[in-house]
């Protein structure tokens, strides 16, 4: 069953769902987090597909938009990595207290798999496998581009199509090495990524490949960054249950 849920914060209330499994005593439990612009129901309903799917097969979900995104409160000029950290932390702790949880999978795409990496290098205790589908440990090649040089806004921030992207988010990822120290996170790990990957180069997951001592990575053939491919996101889906189970 999908139910609606909210996590109040100084800052603003986080909106979400969670996905449980009826019948269920103590089940995993995967924490989504979206990518940059994205939101809970991910590009082209790929987090909502992915929900449904594990709690057919008794694993629970859950998954927020964060602050500045999707329906959770403030407008996307409020977002920063550094935010972005933190309410994933939040999000966490709002999981390890439901009771029906047996286990956590931290999961995130894109800069959502950026995040997962800096929560699951400080929480190692309270998180039993890392999932990270196309992680941004490129993002701050991607700020550094021509179009995030010079702001396109009167007041220093960025159009992007309709959306205000904030200066503060430049400055603050900027600042980031997202490989550094993510080795600390000695459990399991898994990563996936499609080889026409245009926003992030398999490259970046074969580095953290790489740093991380117990990790697999999953290539897809064709896939793009939000593995928009039927056949595909099939093969991803069984994939990820594959590690959460084993």
């Amino acid at each position: 069953m999908q139910i609606y849920q909210e996590i109040k914060t100084n800052e603003g209330t986080l909106r979400g769902y969670l996905h449980q499994p009826e019948f269920a005593q103590k089940v995993p439990l995967v924490i989504m987090y979206h990518g940059f612009t994205g939101y809970k129901g991910e590009n082209k309903f790929l987090f909502v597909q992915f929900s449904r799917y594990l709690c057919e097969r008794n694993i629970a979900s859950l998954r927020f938009d964060f602050l500045g995104s999707g329906e959770s409160d403030n407008d996307f000029s409020y977002m920063t990595f550094s935010k972005e950290v933190n309410e994933a932390k939040t999000i966490l702790d709002y999981a390890l207290q439901l009771p029906f949880v047996s286990k956590v999978i931290v999961m995130g795409l894109s800069m959502g798999g950026a995040v997962a990496t800096q929560v699951a290098r400080e929480r190692i205790d309270d998180i039993d496998k890392l999932i990270l589908w196309a992680p941004a440990g490129n993002m701050n090649k991607i700020v550094d581009k021509k179009e995030y040089q010079i702001p396109s806004m009167a007041n220093g921030n960025y159009d992007l199509g309709g959306i205000e992207l904030g200066q503060d988010f430049i400055d603050d990822i900027r600042n980031y090495d997202l490989f550094k120290d993510a080795n600390n996170f000695n459990k399991p790990v898994a990563l996936f990524h499609g080889t026409n990957d245009p926003a992030v180069p398999l490259s970046v997951s074969e580095k953290y490949k790489e740093l991380y001592p117990n990790s697999e990575l999953h290539i897809y053939q064709d896939g793009d960054h939000t593995f928009n491919n039927v056949a595909i996101r099939k093969k991803l889906f069984a994939d990820n249950v594959k590690f959460i189970l084993d």
